[in-house]
């Protein structure tokens, strides 16, 4: 994908096939695992940017990210108005595009296998904004740990850093400073790039 922030809204608005159909269709492997999930979540990550980079337009709690009036910035608020809400966050957009992480965000190596109801889970029921350093290796270690078991083609083990498998408040708390925030966006682009590395050395 082109590394831009109006690229990955574009295509986030079109609605076609999502990034873990794209590769079940490519790959048989992938097409074996039952059930599918992105590694990364780029809306979750780009909630916790907002927080970081202009922290006067939100309330948070130990665990959410709100606006001042108790709503979130979900997809439909980020890409409403004549011109998209999110053209506004140009210092946000600006440190993404440098970390090329919407370059990375729709490949293989942000595809994983999940077990059932775990991409809700993530995303609405456990507070993590879709952070997998935090759902799997905090919150869920065990059955992360098992999932590593089951899925060795995967490569899921030791792929991600001690520095964030910590709690959700920690990490919102770790993530004011907007200079965490840049190196755990650049983090993430390693894991997904080291991850499509080895997966496709796999085929």
């Amino acid at each position: 994908m082109e590394n831009s922030v109006q690229t990955f809204f574009d295509w986030k608005l079109k609605k076609g096939k999502s990034v873990e159909d794209t590769y079940k269709d490519i790959y048989d492997f992938i097409a074996k695992w039952d059930r599918r999930d992105v590694l990364y979540s780029f809306i979750g990550i780009y909630q916790i940017g907002i927080y970081s980079f202009y922290p006067e337009e939100c309330r948070r709690t130990d665990y959410k990210i709100m606006r001042k009036d108790g709503k979130y910035f979900d997809l439909k608020y980020l890409v409403s108005g004549k011109k998209p809400r999110y053209s506004k966050y140009d210092e946000l957009n600006k440190a993404i595009e440098e970390s090329e992480l919407i370059s990375v965000i729709d490949s293989v190596g942000n595809v994983i296998p999940v077990w059932p109801g775990g991409n809700t889970d993530r995303g609405t029921k456990t507070y993590c904004f879709d952070i997998p350093d935090i759902y799997f290796c905090y919150k869920y270690k065990k059955w992360y740990e098992k999932l590593c078991e089951l899925y060795p083609e995967a490569f899921l083990d030791e792929l991600f850093c001690d520095e964030y498998a910590i709690g959700t408040k920690d990490f919102l708390d770790k993530m004011k400073d907007r200079e965490n925030y840049k190196r755990f966006l650049n983090h993430a682009v390693t894991v997904i790039k080291n991850r499509s590395e080895k997966l496709q050395k796999n085929l």
